[in-house]
């Protein structure tokens, strides 16, 4: 498939996930960083040991005072704002967007929390919730990179969303020459169709476009970005599914093309999986020797040793 197509994206994870770097000395097991791990290249970071805090150690906390968000640790003694700001604000500077692909974050954490940090009021209790400080900054150096913590990635249409996007963008990063611009194209037409169908079409005008430049492979990164941030509906997903089907309607018998009419109006329905309508379509694109759909991400977006791809 080309070496663009064999990425190992690049994802910048919390160290708790692999050291005992929590403020208890303890470590966080989740099966889908392990798997991630394998197949990915990672980048390790623990804000508040670069810090200064160690292991173990008092636990810190996300505290409102007045018009201010303070990083505080518990007795609310010392400061740690400046510190973590600093840190993170270097660390973005430092970490370019074109060297990751996306991020996973320790879910409540003070510092890596995303929106699920506990925020506490000036007299200890907590009043709501809010960004963890390196999330945060995170967050708003890299607005397009797929950002999540391990707790949002239980959810199947985040973990698919976020899958799917990690090695879209690490393949598109490695796409060098036209060619493999319209091999990316090609590859991920029907992928791009279920997420939006308008901004697929800007992309392949743009693919068509006499030859290849940075600013080209900037403006239709920028359209990919766009794409993989719409979530998947039903109904585009079937619209994908009939359009593959135009492939083979005329080389399938009457009881081939009823069939998968009986396992569309079931999947509408709720009651056949997105892998079965794959598995069809894809056989199939074998069977028939349709290379072109054969070859679509649109069946497999990310490894499938990574997990099935579950209903969508």
């Amino acid at each position: 498939m080309g070496d663009w197509y064999e990425a190992r994206p690049r994802l910048l994870l919390s160290r708790c996930f692999f050291e005992y770097t929590r403020y208890d000395g303890n470590t966080i097991s989740n099966d889908l960083v392990k798997r991630l791990s394998k197949c990915c290249d990672v980048v390790r970071v623990c804000p508040e040991l670069e810090i200064g805090l160690g292991v173990p150690r008092e636990p810190i906390d996300v505290f409102s005072m007045g018009n201010e968000l303070k990083l505080m640790n518990k007795t609310s003694k010392i400061d740690l704002t400046e510190k973590m700001v600093t840190f993170s604000k270097d660390f973005a500077k430092s970490l370019s967007q074109d060297e990751i692909d996306g991020m996973i974050l320790k879910a409540k954490s003070p510092s890596c929390g995303l929106r699920d940090a506990r925020l506490y009021g000036s007299n200890g209790k907590v009043v709501s919730k809010t960004y963890g400080f390196f999330a945060r900054e995170m967050v708003e150096s890299f607005p397009d990179l797929p950002i999540e913590s391990e707790m949002r990635l239980n959810d199947s249409r985040i973990r698919f969303d976020f899958l799917s996007s990690i090695f879209a963008i690490a393949r598109f990063r490695n796409v060098v020459s036209k060619s493999e611009l319209i091999e990316f194209q090609r590859r991920y037409k029907f992928f791009i169709l279920a997420k939006n169908e308008r901004t697929m079409r800007e992309m392949g005008k743009l693919a068509a476009q006499k030859g290849f430049t940075q600013e080209m492979k900037h403006d239709y990164m920028r359209l990919l970005m766009k794409a993989l941030k719409t979530p998947m509906k039903k109904t585009s997903v079937i619209n994908t599914l009939l359009h593959i089907y135009g492939f083979f309607k005329d080389l399938l018998t009457s009881g081939e093309k009823a069939y998968f009419m009986d396992l569309l109006d079931g999947y509408k329905n709720g009651l056949v999986t997105l892998q079965v309508m794959n598995a069809v379509l894809k056989s199939w694109a074998i069977s028939h020797k349709v290379a072109y759909i054969k070859d679509q991400v649109f069946f497999e977006p990310y490894p499938g040793e990574l997990e099935p791809i579950e209903d969508m």
